[in-house]
């Protein structure tokens, strides 16, 4: 009922403001078919986005401004432009934006931050949990609360490993050597949110158990700047996991829905050592030139771009945070195939994939460029 209230104030508001409506509250901006959404903070028609407003007094903090005139708002600036456009108000309250792409602002109350989710979810069994935080934009946005399954690992105050699955704790099994995961019943996609002090080697024991359960992994992060009540979760489309000793070989495919299996030709070579420390052609470098090596390579012809394995060997003692890092650069090889202009004419598949590069956001073209790979993860 209040928030019924509440709507209805804001549009009255609007409405029979003659000069300059005032906005004041939390709004969701959304825009085109994207699952992430920005916050604004709004007091008196001064916006910030994802933070509270500043005080006026405080000359130290920027603010953008937000004014009406006629039939037209204004927002000055929105993050690096100016905007003008002209709105309407829903029954709902909702402003809509008119132009290109339309901007959805829609009014919410008492909305619930991934952080705060987190900590009453671990408050008993965790100390300090930390989603760790990704330095690109990457995966689609989640609610955490929207889960159909979740694997929350963090450290007790012992700073031993903890796995929290559905909010039940686990323990591992000695003579069995696994953690008693339950199978999936509700759906097999499984959020993981790792804390951020967490290494490799105390992942990749229960991963092996989660892949042979039948789960599909998504693996979370923070989200870094469009607001602070989702998560952005990466897909691991793991084919087989072996252990062996102390290593672990994990043989994954990436977009390879259309082209799902192929010989091996050519195989690409790296080793990790820590966080943007890696070789690549024998010489010492970080994970963006690994990216672009490996893209350099792949956009070559047909055979490099169906018939690559991107054969990586990874120092199990690394944060996992950086090798989820590691991950990201890997995925983001088929965002930067997408919008580089393919110009191997011998391909049966030239034409096609040239005519949806130039038509851009193609539903399928990632699928043109699959990534194979092949991760050996080992002390050293």
């Amino acid at each position: 009922m209040m928030k019924k209230l509440y709507l209805l104030l804001i549009l009255i508001s609007l409405i029979t403001s003659c000069n300059s409506p005032k906005l004041n509250g939390h709004y969701h901006v959304e825009w085109g078919n994207i699952s992430s959404f920005q916050t604004w903070n709004i007091e008196n028609n001064r916006m910030r986005i994802n933070k509270p407003v500043c005080s006026e007094i405080d000359s130290s903090c920027f603010n953008s401004k937000i004014y009406f005139k006629g039939d037209s708002i204004y927002i000055e600036p929105w993050v690096d432009i100016y905007v003008r456009r002209k709105y309407y108000v829903d029954k709902k309250g909702i402003i809509h934006l008119e132009g290109n792409p339309v901007l959805q602002l829609i009014p919410n109350q008492n909305c619930l931050f991934s952080d705060t989710y987190f900590n009453q979810k671990t408050k008993k069994q965790l100390v300090n949990f930390n989603l760790l935080s990704n330095s690109m934009m990457y995966g689609e946005s989640v609610f955490p609360e929207k889960h159909e399954n979740e694997l929350i690992i963090g450290k007790s105050k012992e700073e031993k490993a903890i796995y929290i699955f559905n909010d039940k704790l686990l323990t591992f099994n000695v003579e069995t050597k696994n953690y008693n995961l339950e199978k999936p019943s509700n759906g097999n996609d499984l959020w993981i949110h790792v804390d951020e002090r967490m290494q490799l080697n105390e992942i990749t024991p229960i991963l092996k158990e989660i892949h042979k359960k039948g789960y599909q992994i998504f693996f979370s992060s923070k989200e870094r700047t469009e607001n602070d009540e989702q998560v952005r979760v990466l897909e691991k489309s793991i084919v087989s996991m072996q252990e062996k000793n102390d290593s672990y070989l994990i043989t994954s495919c990436e977009y390879c829905e259309k082209h799902p299996t192929k010989k091996i030709d050519s195989i690409l070579k790296f080793k990790i050592f820590n966080m943007d420390s890696c070789l690549v052609e024998h010489k010492i470098t970080d994970f963006f030139q690994l990216r672009n090596h490996t893209v350099r390579f792949l956009k070559q012809n047909r055979t490099t771009r169906l018939n690559t394995q991107i054969q990586i060997e990874i120092n199990s003692n690394i944060l996992f945070k950086d090798y989820l890092e590691l991950m990201t650069e890997i995925d983001f090889v088929n965002t930067e195939l997408l919008g580089t202009y393919y110009r191997d004419s011998t391909d049966i598949d030239f034409k096609e994939i040239l005519n949806k590069q130039y038509r851009r956001n193609s539903k399928d073209l990632h699928l043109e460029f699959p990534l194979r790979i092949q991760e050996i993860i080992k002390p050293f």
